[in-house]
């Protein structure tokens, strides 16, 4: 057992929620690796903490002996070759306490399915959305991009990047009080997207290899595995700047396979959002209706019936448009599509968008 298994990993999310976590190191690593923007030094902590997080190997899982309507409530879950446990021991005041006893393959979803939206989760009520999207930025204004995952939101992000233009986010934008803000995560990265972005000459002949090779066992296991390299920011693009938060002059939803950008309404943007960050909470979004029932809090099953509210109100006086998926896109059309995105990002601009 490692001396450090208990050694507690500090991090500030830009001051919307401070936590640490602390426990079997492989598990830390990952979660550390995912949020290392956001590490701070362990010898000035946080005064006050808004959530706990103990990560465990699932072999020192052992059922509560208390009524199933009392705390702390289980929830098994699993995820191809990963299983695992989450507890919930303490929801009703900071820090709220969250156990995570998960197997070998468990740390590469611990992050993704598990931290990332214990976080979306607890800064809701403060005013803080996170949108599954990224965020295309030009002198101090953005627009959102949201999709599924494989949609091709980092596609068009990394051709907007290399244009010059400054990084706000890609795997998740936070929305509060009018303001889209940062979220700086690694960027998952493929073969084919690595060569089409012509950013392959950044990156260490063995970082080049390793790309290469983890798309090639993908292909073998037919997608089985997500084995998508995770590369830093600055690692790909060094130098680039990275901006706090801008206003918005649009929003853009990838769904479906019509031509060119459809303007929809605000109403439907919110519940297009809804529905993409339902899925991207994974099973966390099932916890909450349960943790409900048991606790007696409503606030917790009317999660997403208030996030739908409190986006339709940010983006109500947006243009709100849907575009087909990126993935199939010639690099030439690609490039169209972000000329006529550019235009949306300048408020007075009157140009007319019907199709590429």
């Amino acid at each position: 057992m490692s001396k450090n298994l208990f050694k507690p990993v500090y991090f500030d999310l830009d001051g919307i929620c401070q936590f640490q976590i602390y426990g079997q190191p492989a598990l830390a690593q990952a979660v550390r690796r995912e949020l290392s923007f956001y590490q701070i030094d362990p010898q000035n902590p946080p005064i006050t903490l808004d959530l706990e997080i103990e990560l465990n190997h699932l072999s020192r899982y052992q059922k509560s002996k208390n009524p199933p309507e009392m705390p702390p409530f289980d929830f098994p879950g699993r995820h191809k070759l990963a299983r695992w446990v989450i507890r919930f021991e303490r929801l009703a005041q900071p820090p709220r306490r969250i156990k995570f006893y998960g197997n070998a393959f468990s740390k590469m979803i611990v992050a993704k399915q598990m931290v990332e939206p214990a976080l979306r989760w607890l800064a809701q009520p403060l005013g803080f959305i996170w949108v599954h999207s990224t965020c295309l930025v030009k002198e101090g204004r953005g627009i959102l991009i949201a999709g599924q995952g494989g949609t091709g939101k980092t596609r068009l992000l990394l051709n907007w990047l290399k244009q010059g233009n400054p990084f706000l986010s890609d795997d998740f934008t936070i929305l509060s009080f009018g303001k889209a803000r940062r979220y700086v995560t690694p960027l998952r990265i493929g073969a084919r997207l690595l060569l089409e972005s012509g950013l392959s000459k950044n990156l260490t002949a063995s970082r080049k290899t390793g790309i290469y090779l983890r798309t090639a066992i993908r292909k073998i296991l037919f997608n089985y595995a997500h084995l998508q390299a995770k590369l830093e920011l600055q690692e790909l693009l060094p130098g680039i700047q990275i901006v706090d938060q801008v206003d918005l002059s649009a929003a853009v939803v990838i769904e479906g396979d019509g031509p060119g950008l459809k303007k929809i309404s605000p109403l439907e943007m919110a519940e297009k959002l809804v529905e993409i960050n339902k899925k991207e909470m994974y099973g966390f979004a099932d916890y909450l209706p349960q943790l409900s029932e048991k606790t007696g809090d409503k606030n917790l099953a009317q999660f997403f019936i208030t996030q739908r509210g409190r986006l339709l109100e940010f983006l109500k006086d947006l243009p709100c448009y849907q575009i087909p998926l990126l993935r199939n896109y010639r690099s030439k059309d690609l490039l169209s599509l972000l000329e006529q995105l550019s235009f949306l990002l300048n408020p007075a601009s009157s140009v007319r968008i019907d199709g590429l």
